[in-house]
């Protein structure tokens, strides 16, 4: 599971990189690693769940490491403490990293709009009865000219 959980941390780093060189057809083929290390993280996860559901584990903790503790192996319990770390801090890189590529994918779009003075589309559809559309920065070069 370390190998795998450094693998999707080491993609996700990667993607990052390429994101920022605005490389897109090295971001589509780390994507498609990346959905792959993370299937096969996945699949690992469910392994989990059947020790954890095992007749011979131990019945108190309810998540690995604490019955690992347990169990006396705490070794064991402190490396799968820091495979955890690692999962996690992945998935807030994930999080951050799809975020920016979700914006940047419509970038262009934005600065068009904002040059052409179209109304500004609402963030997440929230609702805005009665309220007035933001206006796009294009009106601000029509009225200079």
């Amino acid at each position: 599971m370390e190998i795998v959980a450094t693998t999707v941390q080491q993609l996700v780093a990667n993607s990052r990189i390429q994101t920022k060189a605005a490389v897109a057809s090295d971001v589509a083929e780390t994507g498609l690693a990346l959905l792959d290390a993370v299937g096969r993280l996945e699949s690992m996860v469910e392994k989990r769940e059947q020790l954890l559901s095992d007749a011979e584990a131990p019945t108190s903790g309810t998540t690995l490491i604490e019955k690992l503790r347990t169990a006396g192996e705490f070794d064991l319990a402190d490396h799968s403490q820091s495979v955890a770390h690692i999962i996690a801090t992945t998935h807030q890189a994930a999080v951050s990293l799809f975020v920016c590529q979700y914006h940047l994918s419509s970038h262009s779009q934005e600065i068009l709009r904002l040059l052409a003075g179209m109304d500004t589309p609402r963030t997440y559809r929230r609702s805005g009865a009665g309220e007035e559309r933001e206006r796009g920065g294009g009106q601000l070069f029509n009225d200079a000219a």
